[in-house]
């Protein structure tokens, strides 16, 4: 009782990605392959471009840390094992906007470690067309996610086109607030930093979960 059926499909859980897709991170030499999906993500998407900082950094090789000694940039590839092919990515990044601001008016190395430390920017997610639908990108965000939960982070957020209905549904199914178009989010404080804000650009909205 409860076994499968021989030629039956196994059910996936939430977030588990198809037997022949590998989640892993990203591996120096593999930043154009990184950057060149990453651009879908950013396609329309705000202004600010920064794959040339991520095909360095890919290249580069990690673990990689923010200035602040804490909060992991996390480079992950989704790659299709039987043509070794990469066909998906996710790139998510300590809150260095948020991280700036504060360094500008004079936040002190602890509240800036403590922020840099407690929440991760979902900064690119993007599968090829062909293998959409798929659960890939649920399967990067999930990982992307375990890995900032198992260095401390608590809240992730990202922002997107303001009206994309479908990234709209695609986040608000993983449980994530979706903020109204230029509403920013609250990241809270604690005894280390006062609460903080993460603006949109302009015609973007943000979303925001605790993990």
């Amino acid at each position: 009782m409860g076994r499968r059926k021989p030629g039956k499909p196994r059910r996936r859980r939430p977030g588990e990605p198809p037997d022949n897709i590998q989640i892993r991170e990203a591996r120096p030499g593999e930043g154009k392959a990184f950057t060149d999906l990453a651009a879908l993500a950013m396609k329309g998407h705000g202004d600010f471009d920064d794959r040339e900082a991520m095909r360095e950094a890919v290249d580069e090789g990690g673990p990689f840390t923010s200035q602040f000694g804490v909060g992991r940039f996390v480079f992950l590839v989704a790659e299709h094992t039987p043509t070794a092919s990469i066909i998906g990515i996710s790139s998510s990044i300590p809150p260095l906007s948020v991280l700036g601001g504060m360094q500008r008016d004079g936040a002190d190395p602890a509240a800036l470690g403590a922020v840099a430390m407690a929440y991760a920017k979902i900064r690119a997610l993007a599968v090829a067309d062909t293998h959409r639908r798929q659960g890939i990108a649920s399967a990067l965000l999930t990982k992307a996610l375990a890995i900032h939960r198992d260095h401390r982070a608590f809240l992730a957020y990202g922002q997107f086109t303001a009206g994309d209905t479908g990234l709209t549904r695609f986040y608000r199914r993983r449980g994530f607030t979706i903020h109204a178009p230029g509403q920013p989010v609250i990241l809270p404080g604690n005894s280390r930093h006062h609460d903080v804000g993460a603006s949109p650009l302009p015609g973007e909205q943000m979303f925001s979960r605790t993990i």
